[in-house]
């Protein structure tokens, strides 16, 4: 029987690029058929269309919408039983160009497939003049795998004019790469009062374990103030000295021993021998030979307890480098669509770094056009033509926007979930730029800030 699509959808769109017919689409959206457009089934949820569903017969061991389908509303309809030889059948009409090999997988006969390659395309036309060609324009995109869905090349990007550079307002009269260099050319404004603090702090900061101390050097930004192995190193220096101070007190309160006495030298020369071996355990990487990145510069005895203090002093730090953020929903096989590309196409794919001189922010810019149910009607390639932007610039706040101007690539954002056909996102920067420099190169948007002097 034909899968359908509850009521109860939720309209996530997970299922739609899954569909190895390209049988499901949004509510209010005309499906094409047999050459000739049909109205909508639905207009609030997803569906189904009945004539060009084949359950998977042929692609999969189960109905792939079903599997991806967060809140299992992809059921049989009870309405429209079919057998598993129907279903193969209109498969191979859908399908005109695949070779279904006798054991096709098949949700009937689960399994039944695993050994056996995946429906290989059959050779007609050009693609059976130049299958070298073919497979030398995307690889990776070519490979098909048992019980998965038959896949096609990327198709190459239609010829284009080169971009012209845009100019911004507060955008500097230099070239990029003049700004770029000017974010290394080292420190101009006075050291913050903080960052003193911190550097005087070292000897206790080093206690602290090695990834609040990666953390404190990465907002700082500047090893003149704060570095995890210079720190760490202070503190066991300065520990040589506290340890056996620490247990001469012992001696002395707990033990009732004299202050200058012979009794309390055995506890100076413990004190001191502890240190040591502490030394020596947390850097014992260095003392093998290893390489300096391959060093763990770990805590010391006390440093657990110290822990809650790092967080307040990052902050009083500065903030650490900055970067936009990647939904998890839970599905990590590779046949579904990367997350990161989806999180691209909504602004929040971008990095902030923090040189000696300001920062400079990357943002990305989507790079494939989504799955859709008329991607291939409207005869759009694989690749995602660029986008036009704008950038602003308010104080601390830089403001990216990003705008599709492919007539094609907005009607697929129209019916398409998580594609919104423009977007604008705001990034706090760690610093007050005096301008900036852009470059758009690679679907990449670099952007250069030299600190306000």
């Amino acid at each position: 029987m034909a899968t359908m699509i509850t009521e109860e959808c939720i309209n996530c769109g997970a299922c739609e690029p899954e569909c190895p017919n390209t049988a499901i689409y949004q509510g209010g959206v005309e499906y094409e058929f047999n050459g000739a457009m049909h109205p909508a089934l639905h207009k609030d949820v997803f569906y189904i269309v009945p004539e060009k569903c084949t359950e998977c017969v042929g692609f999969h061991d189960e109905e792939a919408c079903a599997t991806v389908c967060p809140v299992d509303v992809c059921i049989p309809n009870p309405a429209i039983p079919e057998t598993e030889a129907v279903l193969i059948e209109r498969a191979k009409e859908l399908h005109p160009g695949v070779a279904f090999p006798a054991n096709f997988p098949s949700r009937f006969n689960p399994g039944r497939a695993d050994d056996a390659a995946a429906p290989a395309a059959a050779a007609s036309g050009e693609a059976a003049a130049a299958p070298a060609q073919v497979a030398a324009a995307a690889p990776a995109a070519a490979k098909s795998f048992a019980g998965g869905p038959v896949e096609k090349p990327l198709s190459a990007p239609p010829p284009r004019a080169p971009r012209e550079v845009k100019k911004f307002a507060d955008e500097l009269d230099i070239s990029f790469e003049a700004a770029a260099q000017k974010l290394e050319e080292g420190w101009v404004s006075k050291p913050s009062p903080n960052k003193l603090a911190i550097a005087l702090a070292q000897p206790i900061l080093g206690a602290l374990p090695y990834a609040q101390k990666c953390e404190i050097e990465r907002a700082v930004a500047d090893r003149r103030y704060f570095s995890t192995a210079g720190a760490t190193g202070l503190n066991a220096l300065h520990n040589m000295f506290v340890y056996p101070l620490l247990l001469a007190a012992v001696g002395v309160l707990i033990l009732q021993r004299p202050v200058f006495s012979n009794q309390l030298k055995w506890l100076l020369a413990l004190g001191l021998l502890i240190a040591t071996l502490e030394a020596v355990w947390r850097m014992r990487e260095s003392f093998r030979g290893a390489p300096a990145e391959d060093v763990v510069y770990r805590a010391a005895a006390y440093g657990l307890p110290l822990a809650p203090i790092a967080s307040p002093i990052v902050s009083l730090a500065g903030p650490p480098e900055a970067q936009g953020g990647v939904g998890q929903d839970g599905f990590t096989d590779p046949r579904f669509e990367d997350k990161l590309e989806r999180e691209r196409r909504y602004g929040e794919v971008y990095r902030v770094r923090e040189n000696m001189n300001g920062c400079m922010v990357e943002f990305e810019f989507p790079r494939i056009v989504p799955p859709s149910g008329i991607k291939e009607e409207l005869g759009v390639g694989d690749e995602m033509p660029d986008y036009d932007y704008n950038i602003a610039l308010n104080g601390s706040q830089l403001t990216i926007k990003g705008k599709v101007t492919d007539e094609k690539v907005r009607r697929i954002a129209a019916v398409s979930p998580a594609f919104p056909p423009d977007f604008t996102t705001n990034i706090s920067l760690p610093i007050r730029p005096g301008g900036f420099r852009h470059r758009f190169q690679g679907k990449t948007l670099e952007i250069a800030l030299p600190r306000k002097v």
